[in-house]
């Protein structure tokens, strides 16, 4: 077969495990949940590019993260790749996003290939010496001799790799399980054609400080592609275009029908398009941008270089791309203006691209030190951990992992779906060794516990009888629409480590998904707290309903200024007359990002409100009943 060869750094930076800044469960931004801090400013400094990126953080890591990168041949740059390109929440890894990903870079192969990784430590944390800043990889599933393990302090020298000019290091000989900071060491892990080494595991770093490495992000997801098992597999390209650092959801523009002249007033916003609530970044569909290479498999030869060429796009793509400096974004709503910045000739709004025919979706549950706790792929709250996307169609394989201490057993469960576990045939050791692992080992199920280090993979085809269960309405597709994918250990679910399998129709409107709000903790009769979000350009929800003594809190989500100033009382329209009058019942003055502004309603009625920077095109209502 083939010899996969990968370039891994494990690195030092902040990490934000909610940059979306919601909590869809419940509604809250990180700010309004309890015990949460206003956003925060980080740097990242990318090592070997040299690029600095300055971030708004809305729940950072109160340390350094740990970050596996991947690079290419000789570490020369960043080879970032999404963890699941059909993920809406994933942000972009590259040095102009995360500058990385957590879990770390997949490592992928098929039976019968070998694969080396080149590993490097790049970990410079501050404060901190040699030894707390020693890291290894050990992996799960491969065949190895034992100087390739990782596993301090077992792993004997390898007398193959000499330290030459590399300091650190205590001896002439390297060992793989205590890598020195700039050291490095080459891994050899085979299959040698065993079907039993296909799968799904992990790989993480087992070296001295193991554990709170391992807590801080030190660690990845192997797949191992088993081509006998046509049933459980998935080979496709994961976006249109063989994008690896994409989004599965686009902005389409179209022209207005007649002239729409800007108003001076509105220019504030130009060049300060936020996400949207799908997270959808202010950016061309990542398609037209350079990518990487996509991910070398068993059979092909790797790829060098930096990026392949810009994919020459579709006409019609090249005609709907924003033109972004030049636009302005109101809630799910972007408006173009013309060069001389007098007109919007376009609006354009968001849609998801044609889900795939097949797509791999590997879920890492885990909890992450620095004040984190329970996440999945390093982020938590519905709204930043992975929401993704498949059709009606979707042949679905999910890889599942789990890592932690005595909170780390989970259970994994989809709602809608049921699956089985692919296992051997056979009833001997030898039967068994060589079996294509395609018979099913599990029932039906749609909950399975799993522990630390424990992993499993199964497939659904979605729409059919092995995959969702059937929909009582003839004329919807089966499964279309958001689907809860969560640990059922209901502390672990509130804490955030729940997502969402979100199947959509072809093209279809990427519009904003549901948000809850928290568990009143007042009386029926009034006396909770609820609250309303500030989006780029609109209130969510715009209709708030409470009861009489309920408290309302608004907070900004964005980096727009705002404000909650309520309507004259003898306005009873939404969109006219909004100005604050001299019987206004309330007014919040200026709310920066992570601002908030409470106010208490006792008496019964709809209570019409605005924003003063936005004027009525921002506007809502509570209603007390």
């Amino acid at each position: 077969m083939a010899t996969v060869e990968l370039w891994i750094q494990i690195e030092n930076h902040a990490w934000d495990v909610a940059p979306n800044n919601i909590d869809r469960m419940t509604g809250e931004t990180m700010q309004a949940i309890a015990g949460g801090s206003p956003p925060v400013t980080k740097t990242l400094i990318s090592p070997e590019s040299g690029v600095t990126r300055t971030r708004t953080m809305f729940k950072p890591l109160s340390e350094d993260a740990l970050i596996l990168r991947r690079y290419t041949a000789n570490w020369a740059a960043p080879d970032d790749r999404k963890v699941n390109p059909w993920d809406v929440n994933e942000p972009d890894p590259t040095d102009a996003g995360t500058m990385g990903t957590i879990p770390g870079p997949v490592i992928e192969c098929q039976v019968g290939d070998t694969v080396k990784v080149h590993f490097r430590n790049r970990d410079h944390r501050a404060g901190k010496g040699a030894k707390p800043r020693t890291h290894s990889l050990h992996p799960h599933g491969f065949v190895f001799n034992q100087r390739y393990d990782g596993a301090y302090p077992l792993s004997p020298p390898d007398s193959t790799q000499p330290v030459g000019g590399e300091a650190g290091w205590t001896g002439s000989l390297k060992q793989g399980d205590r890598v020195p900071p700039d050291g490095t060491f080459t891994y050899t892990w085979e299959t040698f054609g065993w079907p039993t080494t296909s799968g799904v595991w992990l790989y993480h770093d087992h070296s001295i400080c193991d554990m709170d490495n391992v807590q801080l992000g030190a660690i990845g997801i192997i797949v191992i592609h088993n081509p006998a098992d046509a049933e459980n597999e998935v080979l496709d390209p994961p976006l249109p275009g063989g994008s690896v650092t994409g989004s599965p959801v686009f902005w389409r523009c179209f022209p207005f029908p007649r002239e729409v002249l800007a108003n001076p007033a509105i220019l504030q916003g130009l060049g300060r398009a936020e996400r949207i609530p799908l997270g959808i970044p202010p950016g061309p569909p990542p398609e037209l941008q350079p990518q990487p290479a996509p991910m070398p498999m068993g059979g092909m030869a790797e790829v060098e270089g930096h990026a392949k060429p810009r994919r020459k796009p579709e006409p019609a793509e090249a005609a709907e791309e924003p033109v972004f400096e030049r636009s302005i974004q109101r809630g799910e709503l972007l408006l173009e203006l013309d060069k001389e910045l007098l007109r919007f000739p376009r609006f354009c709004l968001p849609f998801y691209r044609d889900p795939p025919a097949k797509a791999q979706y590997l879920l890492l549950f885990h909890n992450l030190a620095g004040g984190a706790m329970m996440c999945i792929n390093g982020r938590k709250f519905l709204g930043n951990t992975p929401t993704v996307v498949a059709g009606t169609g979707t042949h679905m394989r999910f890889g599942v992992v789990g890592m932690g201490n005595f909170d780390g057993f989970h259970t994994f469960h989809l709602h809608g779906h049921r699956w089985v576990i692919p296992g051997p045939d056979g009833n001997n050791p030898g039967a068994i060794q060589g079996s294509p692992q395609v018979t099913a080992v599990s029932q039906f199920e749609d909950t399975r516990t799993f522990g630390p280090a424990n992993s499993f993979n199964f497939a659904i085809q979605q729409g059919s009888f092995m995959g969702s269960f059937f929909t009582p309405d003839p004329s919807r597709a089966p499964g279309l629409g958001e689907w809860h994918m969560h640990c059922h250990v209901l502390n672990h679910m509130m804490d955030g480590m729940m997502g969402s399998l979100l199947v959509v129709a072809g093209s279809g409107l990427a519009l904003g998904l549901p948000h809850g709000e928290p568990c009143p903790t007042g009386m029926d009769g009034g006396g909770g707290a609820t609250g309303v979000s500030l989006l780029a350009g609109s209130f969510d929800p715009v209709n708030r309903i409470v009861n009489a003594g309920d408290t309302v809190i608004w907070t900004n989500t964005v980096n727009v200024p705002h404000t909650v100033t309520s309507n004259d009382p003898a306005d009873a329209s939404l969109f006219f007359n909004c100005s604050p009058a001299s019987t206004e019942l309330f007014r919040s003055g200026t709310l920066n990002q992570g601002n908030t502004f409470s106010h208490t309603f006792n008496t019964p009625g709809v209570y019409h409100y605005h924003c003063e920077v936005h004027g009525c095109s921002m506007a809502g209502t509570i209603t007390v009943t």
